[in-house]
């Protein structure tokens, strides 16, 4: 699944959504404040003046004229007094006329305005998780790769001399510690799992029945390609090089919350840049810290691993998950063997 090309089109979802939920608020709270109006005269009375006061108001503002500006916030800063004061002797609260957003965090704007800037709210980074799952392919794939489909005739029973067992028990270990992984899944003290071995094991498979599961259990997921996972990593270097924090970096922030990550092929990307080992580690270091789980495969073994990334990435994968061997012969190859026998008899 390449995150990128869905990009726009899920941020303009995004803002129609935020759009539709401030609508929403606006509309039930001026429900209330018809409703209010039609059972109280006083509250009326009350809402006309502040309507007429805050138009003065802008008025003042937009001709810039000071002593207006100070004369009419003082009106309207007790016009609005007095009708909290009704409300609450109305029984009602003080904060009945707030309106009533889905997040209150963010005010159903997806960003919040701190001392250190503007930064992402948390429901806008879900939101685009949730979406980006909807977008791509990842549901339908689901539909077939899972542990039911998951045939284990495939790896062969006899003994691999050089691994000391058959690829059929070391794959019944593999699914062992796969279902560990997701039964512990919101442990601290489980560690992420990484894949490694020969093309047309099945790592990639496991891992969809993985992503399954943690979907099943209410959890976020995202599955990417190692290349459109280093785009983004390089994409995050360069606004950290020009200082530059986009504050709908939606892509980067997903990868720091999102509660499954689960990084595909790793190394296809190639030799990267010494600066993108730096922002991986960075992102390891989040997501161990902040219990998010993360699978990887590869179709590398160790030694090839090593000339690609750095010891200090190397570190942090050994520190952060566990490594789990695939051997065997290539699936891909058997399925083709068998449907041409098939097709012989």
């Amino acid at each position: 699944m390449t995150m990128m090309t869905n990009k726009k089109k899920i941020i303009e979802m995004i803002n129609r959504i935020y759009q539709q939920r401030r609508q929403n608020a606006e509309i039930a709270r001026e429900r209330k404040i018809a409703q209010l109006s039609s059972n109280s005269k006083d509250f009326a009375i009350l809402n006309e003046k502040i309507t007429k006061a805050g138009l003065k108001l802008s008025q003042a503002s937009l001709s810039q004229n000071q002593a207006e500006i100070e004369k009419y916030s003082k009106i309207l800063d007790s016009l609005l007094q007095k009708r909290t004061k009704l409300l609450i002797e109305l029984g009602l609260g003080s904060n009945y006329l707030e309106p009533e957003y889905t997040c209150q965090a963010c005010q159903d704007t997806g960003f919040i305005v701190s001392e250190n800037g503007i930064e992402v709210c948390r429901c806008r980074t879900q939101l685009f998780i949730e979406l980006l799952y909807e977008q791509s392919k990842l549901k339908d794939i689901l539909k077939e790769h899972n542990f039911k489909n998951f045939n284990l005739e495939y790896y062969s029973k006899e003994v691999d001399p050089q691994e000391g067992i058959s690829p059929y028990e070391n794959m019944l270990n593999i699914i062992k510690e796969v279902k560990k992984f997701v039964k512990n899944f919101d442990k601290p003290s489980q560690k992420g799992l990484l894949f490694y071995g020969s093309t047309g094991l099945g790592k990639t498979f496991l891992a969809h029945c993985i992503a399954k599961e943690i979907i099943d259990k209410k959890k976020t997921v995202i599955f990417l390609d190692s290349i459109a996972f280093f785009e983004i990593l390089k994409e995050k270097y360069s606004k950290m090089v020009r200082l530059y924090d986009e504050v709908d970096d939606e892509e980067y922030k997903s990868l720091e919350e999102v509660d499954l990550l689960i990084i595909d092929d790793l190394g296809n990307e190639g030799k990267s840049p010494e600066f993108c080992h730096g922002v991986f580690q960075s992102l390891l270091d989040k997501r161990y810290l902040t219990n998010k789980k993360t699978v990887i495969t590869t179709n590398y073994n160790i030694d090839g691993l090593l000339k690609l990334y750095s010891d200090k990435t190397m570190g942090r994968l050994h520190e952060y998950f566990m490594f789990l061997h695939f051997f065997g012969e290539d699936i891909r190859v058997i399925k083709a063997k068998t449907q041409l026998e098939r097709r012989a008899t």
